[in-house]
């Protein structure tokens, strides 16, 4: 069904559009509140039938030849949704959500490339699901006199803040732009066609085991394909500092290997955002006796989880060569990702599982006590347990492990 060319689809969106709008202007009670959800349910729903269909109708090609960008929308204006997808087109699937809440279970279970909020409470749901899910790109839309206030509040944390008066064209723009940065190689368009066939071909050699075992097999893996004297792997490790991995293919002195890991750890440091100074990387260059070097951050969920980086004696060593290190740093990145997802899966008594359900589901301490026939405080020993077990800062976050645990 093609929402713009469909009569049938006009017709029925028109019809319940209507309907909400007479909702939305009669002053109802609160008595309304579950049929106004089910409307805009249904018109999500609408939404995502009408964008599947066309997307099977314009994705030509074998399965897994495109990769689609997906969108997280928080808003309670289905109009802003439905907007937000036409002007994002087929190449990208935008998921709509009424609240923050929902939003954590859908990021739990689709991992979003970018997310959008929108309206007064656009800022509070965007720090929540960053507790459960750090560092996704996103674009907080609120009204002009809120705008300050939430660009404060994101100082260290960054997010793109827009007026609410820029309207969806703006707001499908900013998207757009973040989806960009963070689009998946099979993603960037036709430009890597041309690539020599090492570009498309670089790859892990084995599927880590460990943070440390994903350090040490970069930049091993390019030994075949890039010709370079020294290399150093960057792997941060969650709760604690970087790995750095030296490896050498020519004679190096022991100060040149040190050089390479300082040099290597101190960009890790720049691209991260660690380091705030914009000059600290200009006066990073070639350190002697190296005469040439490259360098590309790994980056998962919006996040630099790495760097790859190779110097050389020669001069101009790797002109050419940037795209076979960026295919690599992908593949990285998704190793990094298979692996931070195994290692903080939960690991809980069936009785904690139960509650983390419930709790899941919506439920209250109290109201999960009273299903399994146990004291408050009991279940609050179990929250809190799990918690100081798991090293989770919140409810929320540990609800958000437990649902990643039950995709697999």
């Amino acid at each position: 069904m093609d929402l713009m060319r469909s009569p049938l689809a006009g017709m029925v969106r028109t019809r319940v559009e209507r309907v909400l709008r007479s909702w939305e202007t009669s002053g109802s009670t609160a008595g309304d509140t579950p049929g106004k959800l089910a409307v805009r349910r249904f018109l999500a729903a609408l939404d995502e039938l009408a964008q599947a269909a066309d997307g099977l109708a314009t994705s030509p090609g074998a399965a897994g030849e495109t990769s689609t960008a997906s969108v997280l929308a928080v808003t309670d204006d289905p109009l802003l949704a439905t907007g937000l997808r036409q002007r994002l087109g087929s190449s990208s699937l935008l998921t709509a959500v009424s609240n923050a809440q929902e939003a954590i279970d859908a990021a739990a279970r689709g991992d979003p490339s970018v997310l959008f909020a929108a309206g007064r409470a656009a800022g509070e749901t965007v720090r929540r699901v960053r507790d459960a899910f750090p560092g996704i790109p996103a674009v907080i839309a609120v009204p002009e006199s809120d705008v300050p206030r939430i660009l404060a509040e994101f100082r260290n944390d960054p997010a793109v803040v827009l007026p609410v008066a820029v309207g969806t064209e703006g707001f499908a723009a900013a998207i757009r732009t973040l989806l960009n940065q963070v689009a998946p190689p099979g993603a960037r368009g036709e430009a890597g066609a041309d690539q020599p066939d090492a570009a498309r071909s670089v790859e892990l050699p084995a599927e880590a085991r460990s943070y440390a075992h994903l350090t040490g097999m970069l930049p091993r893996a390019l030994e075949r394909t890039v010709d370079f004297d020294v290399g150093a792997a960057v792997i941060a490790r969650p709760g604690g500092e970087p790995l750095v991995d030296v490896h050498a293919t020519s004679d190096c002195s022991g100060s040149t290997l040190e050089l390479v890991r300082e040099r290597a750890l101190a960009l890790f440091w720049i691209v991260s955002g660690r380091v705030q100074r914009e000059d600290e990387e200009i006066r990073i260059g070639v350190p002697p006796p190296l005469r040439s070097s490259i360098y590309v951050p790994l980056a998962t969920e919006g996040r630099v989880v790495g760097l790859t980086y190779l110097g050389s004696f020669r001069p101009d060593a790797f002109s050419g060569n940037g795209e076979v290190i960026a295919e690599l740093a992908a593949h990285a990145s998704g190793a990094y990702r298979r692996l931070e997802a195994s290692v903080s899966r939960l690991r809980l008594t069936p009785r904690q599982s139960q509650v983390l359900a419930l709790i899941a589901s919506g439920l209250s301490d109290k109201e999960v006590a009273e299903r399994l026939g146990l004291a408050h405080r009991t279940v609050r020993t179990h929250v809190d347990r799990l918690l100081r077990e798991h090293g989770l800062r919140s409810r929320t976050e540990a609800v958000a492990a437990w649902l990643r645990g039950q995709q697999g």
